[in-house]
């Protein structure tokens, strides 16, 4: 008899199991098809195109060739100086001229090398910050336009890592003629704010 009242009590549990499968299924199914009719609109973007390409790049990258270029030339110019020493540095060793001389040209050959060596690194580290920083700026205004064009297109979902994709969905283009907008917008402004 206790085997009985065992049984009824899994039996009672087994059907409570299945029903709640039974109704989550069911609910799921309507579910999947309620979302198979409303179209959700997939567009892909390739945003390393996007920040190659844009004139916001180009607009940041002619901010740091015009920052740096004296640096450059600088360093350019101290390593000409480095090169006339060490070849005046060879003719005095091959002529076998003083040896006081000679000292005092290395002693100034490894004084030029060690401050453009450090001068060099900073220019390098402060070059480093500063294209991050123009990249960061750069991709913010991307991002931006990927979703202000979505909105404009009404599109649901864009996908930025892909394989393949048609014409159809890719939103590269747009998204490019709209970065392109907003810098004619901006040189506007600014023309406009410079006429004033």
């Amino acid at each position: 008899m206790q085997k009985d009242s065992n049984y009824k009590i899994k039996s009672k549990g087994y059907k409570q199991t299945l029903f709640i499968f039974f109704a989550f299924f069911l609910l799921t199914t309507i579910h999947i098809k309620a979302l198979a009719n409303d179209s959700v609109s997939v567009g892909v973007v390739n945003v390393t195109f996007l920040m190659e390409n844009s004139p916001q790049s180009e607009i940041a990258s002619d901010k740091l060739k015009s920052k740096f270029s004296p640096q450059e030339k600088k360093l350019a110019a101290e390593l000409e100086e480095i090169n006339a020493i060490e070849l005046e540095l060879n003719e005095i060793k091959t002529a076998k001229k003083s040896l006081t001389l000679q000292r005092q040209k290395e002693r100034e050959l490894r004084t030029l090398k060690r401050v453009r060596s450090r001068a060099l690194q900073d220019f390098r580290e402060e070059l480093r910050f500063a294209r991050d920083l123009a990249l960061d700026e750069v991709q913010k205004e991307v991002f931006k336009a990927i979703a202000e064009v979505r909105k404009q297109q009404n599109i649901d979902i864009i996908l930025q890592d892909y394989v393949s994709a048609s014409k159809k969905v890719d939103i590269t283009p747009a998204v490019l003629e709209y970065l392109q907008q907003k810098v004619g917008e901006s040189t506007e402004t600014n023309a406009s704010t410079t006429k004033n």
